[in-house]
């Protein structure tokens, strides 16, 4: 064999060598990518704008991480809980959920959460860009439960322009109770019919917000019974809703009601309201997409002598199943979602304000008309604002449906009277706290 044939035949030995070996790599790193495969469950609740977000961030991480798939269960508000207390009484609960921080207390102490911090110690949970007041919501007995994924504040959304329309000064800061039933009152009686000024509150929400600027709270601090002993705190409050159904500052139950927890759906979008209580801020982003119109954030009305009764909320969180097998890849998606920013600004603060800084930074000087009304609007919320709250005990859950059920829909429908209302809500909301203990 000559010189130069040995030397093409050393080549094609060499080549088909580098073949076999680059095709048995391949093989393995299929094999690996193969045995990587991890498949997650994503529950949240929110409007079809959030769903459609959250879908395509969703796929945006499954881009990246290709040997990750997410499944995506969502739901409106209405329904959630129920849903989520039939998962987890089958242990079916999927791996990431979103959770609210009522409930945060209860399902963390039915043992059904995970702690995060493992997750914070290996890295798989970076939240060193997170100030520790977005992080402490999530933190019961020195486990981290929950990442907080937005902040907000309690709200109401006003129509400035038909504030205008009706010759009505708009709501400043610092309003009361009264001033805002005069308002609505006038709104009504200047906009014609079938338009009134408020889609009123009576919930729960907003009576967490009364008691507070009372220095109350529903809860005691072991959340065995009530926190408030003077039930005229509760019909003071229910009376406020009484008298602007009466007079007509408030639109009639047949009016909201059907709209129940769907923003999009809300009178207000269709101008039959000026006013809706008792919102969160990050929902503005919402309703605006609903109504197709500019609308405004406001601070709740204030207590004439009382104390502030904003805090800044943890708007939803993340939480991780106890029972998860996927527990460190469900933390780096919420990693993801903490800290990509391509990833928020499809998000675009619709849960609320960021908690990374970065992110936070970004989107506020790109932030969109309801995305910059939001952030200024907790700003202000800040400054109206003492420390929030603990979170509401075990039993939470029931005393929330018992108010809706039996305070708020039937004080809507005048079945009843603000007296009769607290007296039924102290005997049963106390006997559920009792029991749940």
């Amino acid at each position: 064999m000559t010189k130069k044939w040995h030397y093409l035949f050393f080549a094609l030995v060499m080549t088909g060598l580098l073949v076999a070996c680059s095709s048995s790599d391949s093989a393995s790193e299929t094999d690996r990518d193969s045995s990587n495969k991890v498949e997650l469950r994503m529950l949240w609740w929110g409007s079809q704008d959030r769903h459609d977000r959250t879908l395509e961030v969703i796929d945006l991480y499954m881009e990246e991480n290709p040997n990750v798939t997410i499944s995506a269960e969502f739901t409106g508000w209405d329904g959630y809980w129920e849903k989520m207390a039939t998962q987890a009484a089958g242990g079916n609960l999927p791996d990431i959920v979103q959770m609210d921080y009522k409930y945060l207390a209860e399902y963390a102490g039915k043992g059904l959460l995970a702690d995060l911090n493992p997750y914070l110690e290996s890295d798989a949970l970076d939240l060193s860009d997170v100030e520790d007041t977005y992080i402490d919501g999530g933190i019961i007995d020195d486990k981290l439960y929950a990442v907080n994924i937005g902040a907000n504040a309690h709200a109401i959304v006003v129509d400035n322009a038909m504030f205008e329309e009706a010759g009505i000064d708009p709501l400043e800061p610092g309003y009361t109770w009264e001033e805002l039933k005069e308002k609505a009152k006038a709104l009504s009686d200047n906009l014609g019919d079938n338009v009134y000024g408020v889609h009123p509150g009576a919930g729960v929400m907003g009576f967490k917000h009364y008691l507070r600027q009372h220095d109350q709270w529903l809860y005691s601090e072991d959340g065995t019974e009530l926190g408030y002993d003077d039930d005229q705190l509760l019909v003071d409050y229910l009376q406020i809703t009484v008298d602007m159904l009466e007079s007509g500052a408030a639109a009639p139950p047949d009016v909201f009601m059907t709209a129940g927890t769907n923003v999009e759906q809300f009178p207000i979008v269709n101008e039959e309201t000026a006013i809706v209580m008792d919102i969160h801020s990050n929902q503005i982003t919402a309703i605006e997409s609903g109504a197709g119109r500019s609308l405004d954030l406001m601070l709740q009305p204030s207590l004439e002598g009382g104390e502030l009764g904003h805090y800044i909320k943890p708007g939803q969180f993340f939480s991780v199943a106890e029972s998860s097998e996927q527990q460190e890849e469900a933390a780096k998606f919420i990693s993801f979602f903490t800290n990509s920013i391509e990833a928020n600004e499809i998000l675009n603060a619709e849960r609320g304000v960021p908690i990374a800084g970065a992110v936070r930074e970004h989107l506020k000087e790109n932030a969109s008309d309801a995305g910059r009304k939001m952030f200024e609007y907790v700003e202000l919320a800040q400054e109206h604002s003492r420390e929030i709250d603990p979170p509401d005990p075990q039993g939470s859950t029931e005393i929330e449906s018992l108010f809706a059920n039996e305070v708020q829909d039937p004080i809507y429908y005048g079945e009843v009277t603000p007296e009769e209302a607290a007296e039924n809500f102290r005997a049963k909301a106390s006997e559920i706290l009792a029991t749940d203990q």
